[in-house]
C-alpha cells in the first residue's frame, strides 16, 4: 500500500463502509471522507482521514472515489439520478462501487460515467462487518482492464481474495450468486436451531456439534454464536438481506429461471422487516420463524372474524394514529425521524379528514384501516400483529369494491407493499422521484387491471 501517495475518496461509512474506511486510512491510504450523516466522518477524521465539506469536494480532491451505499436510492442522492447524473464530477475519475446494486443498474451507471469520461469498476464483497474489520472480506472486480489494475490493490488491503470477473455487470452478478448461498445457509441454520428449541434441545450442544463437523464454517460459527446468545447487533442487517434475496429474484425472473429457495427466504425475511426486525441482524430470523410455530391455524385467519365498516370520525382517529406509528415502524424504516415526525403530526388535523376512511376489525379490535380519494387509495395500514392474515386484503377489497379504487402510490423503498399490490391485480404505471411533498422518497403509482 505505500505506493499509494494520491488521496482516494470515500463514500458511505454504514455498517460496512465504517470498517472497511478505518482499516484503510489505519493502513496508511490516504482518505477523504463523506458521509450523509455526520458522525461517522467524525471517527474517520479522529483515525487520521480527511472529511470533505460536500460529495462534490470528494471528487475535487480525488482521482479514485469509492461508493460503499446502501442502494440505488442513496447513489442516486449522491450522484444524481439516470439521465440527469452530475456528470460534471465523472471527468478524469474512476468510481468504483462496493456496494450491492441491481446488475442493470450498474450497467447503466457505467456507461453514464464512460460517456462523461471516467471509468468505473464493480467491487462488491462478500462477508459482513466482522471481515471488514478484520480484512478478510472477499472482493470480486469488474470494469476496464486498466481501471480494475489500478483498484486492485487498494481492494486487497481489505480483502482474504480478489477474483477478476470480466466485464460490468458479471462482478455484481457474482455477488447475487454467492449470496444465494449465503442466504439459504444462514436462513437453513435459523431454523435448525429453531427445531432444535422447540424439541427442548440443548442450544449449546447443537452449537458444538455444529462446528465439530464438515458444515462448519466462519459464517456458520458466527450466525450460531449470536442465535445462541441472543445477539442481534447487525453483521449483516435483515433489511439488507431482503433487499438482496428481491435482487436475486428479480435477476432470476428476469433470465427465466427458478429461485425456488431464495423465493421462500424472501418471504421471510420480508415477514421479519414487518415484524419490526429489519435493522436486527439476519440471524434473528429465527424470531420470524418463531412466529410461525406460534401462529395456529386460526392466527392465520386472524384469529377471528374479520369486518369491515366506515369511520366513526374523530373518535377513531387514535386508534388510526397508534395503527399507522406501528405500521411505519415495521415497514417504513427509510424515513428519517424528521419526516416521520411532520407526517405523523398532519394526520389528525390534515390527512384523515380529506378522505373517506373505512375501519377493519378482528372481533371488535380496530386493526386497520384504509381512506380513499377519487378512486385512488390514498392510505392503506395494517397493525403489524395482524400482517398476513388477511386484514390487508379485505381493506383493499372493500376500497376497490365499494369505493371502486383504481390506482394507488407506493413508496418505491417499500417493496413489501410493492408486491403486495402486485399481487391483487396492480401494476407500477408511472416512478416520480420524489413523494407529494417533494421529499426523497421516490413514489410508484400503480393502477389496478380491473379485465384480470
Amino acid at each position: 500500500m505505500g505506493q499509494l501517495h494520491e488521496r482516494i475518496g470515500f463514500i458511505g461509512l454504514g455498517i460496512m463502509g465504517e470498517p472497511m474506511a478505518l482499516r484503510l486510512v489505519r493502513g496508511g491510504v490516504p482518505l477523504v471522507v463523506w458521509n450523509r450523516s455526520p458522525e461517522a466522518v467524525d471517527v474517520l477524521a479522529r483515525a487520521g482521514a480527511q472529511a470533505a465539506h460536500s460529495v462534490a469536494d470528494v471528487f475535487d480532491r480525488s482521482r479514485i472515489v469509492i461508493l460503499m451505499l446502501a442502494n440505488t436510492e442513496a447513489i442516486d442522492a449522491v450522484l444524481g439520478q439516470a439521465g440527469h447524473r452530475r456528470a460534471d464530477l465523472f471527468a478524469g475519475t474512476t468510481i468504483v462501487n462496493m456496494g450491492t446494486v441491481p446488475p442493470s443498474y450498474s450497467r447503466q451507471l457505467d456507461e453514464e460515467v464512460r460517456a462523461a469520461g471516467g471509468m468505473f469498476v464493480e467491487a462488491p464483497v462478500s462477508g459482513s462487518r466482522r471481515p471488514a474489520e478484520e480484512g478478510t472480506l472477499v472482493g470480486m472486480l469488474a470494469g476496464p482492464e486498466r481501471a480494475v489494475c489500478e483498484v486492485s490493490p487498494i481492494i486487497e488491503h481489505l480483502c482474504a481474495s480478489v477474483t477478476d470477473c470480466g466485464e460490468v455487470p458479471a462482478a455484481l452478478t457474482m455477488k447475487l450468486s454467492v449470496n444465494v448461498f449465503l442466504i439459504a445457509l444462514v436462513t437453513g441454520l435459523a431454523e435448525s436451531f429453531h427445531f432444535a428449541q422447540q424439541h427442548g434441545l440443548s442450544l449449546d450442544a447443537l452449537r458444538q456439534i455444529l462446528d465439530a463437523g464438515q458444515m462448519s464454517s466462519p459464517i456458520s460459527r458466527l450466525k450460531s454464536e449470536k442465535i445462541v446468545t441472543d445477539d442481534w447487533a447487525p453483521q449483516a442487517a435483515i433489511r439488507d438481506v431482503l433487499m438482496n434475496s428481491a435482487l436475486i429474484t428479480e435477476a432470476a425472473r428476469g433470465r427465466g429461471i427458478a429461485s425456488p429457495l431464495l423465493d421462500v427466504c424472501r418471504d421471510l425475511y420480508d415477514e421479519a422487516v414487518q415484524r419490526g426486525d429489519g435493522s436486527l441482524d439476519m440471524a434473528a430470523v429465527i424470531r420470524a420463524i418463531t412466529d410461525r410455530t406460534a401462529s395456529t391455524p386460526a392466527s392465520h385467519d386472524s384469529g377471528g372474524t374479520i369486518s369491515i365498516r366506515g369511520s366513526r370520525g374523530e373518535s377513531d382517529y387514535a386508534a388510526f394514529v397508534e395503527i399507522w406509528r406501528r405500521a411505519i415502524d415495521a415497514t417504513h424504516d427509510f424515513l428519517t425521524i424528521g419526516d416521520r415526525n411532520a407526517i405523523e403530526a398532519r394526520l389528525r388535523t390534515a390527512y384523515f379528514p380529506s378522505v373517506t376512511l373505512s375501519a377493519a376489525e378482528v372481533d371488535g379490535r380496530t386493526v386497520g384501516f384504509c381512506g380513499v380519494l377519487d378512486e385512488s387509495l390514498e392510505m392503506l395500514f395494517v397493525d403489524p400483529a395482524h400482517h398476513r392474515n388477511g386484514v390487508g386484503a379485505a381493506l383493499l377489497h372493500h376500497a376497490i369494491t365499494n369505493h371502486h379504487v383504481t390506482r394507488v402510490d407506493v413508496n418505491e423503498q417499500n417493496t413489501s407493499a410493492l408486491r403486495f399490490y402486485e399481487h391483487h391485480g396492480f401494476e407500477i404505471v408511472r416512478r416520480s422521484p420524489t413523494d407529494e411533498a417533494g421529499r426523497p422518497y421516490p413514489l410508484l403509482r400503480l393502477a389496478h387491471n380491473v379485465t384480470r
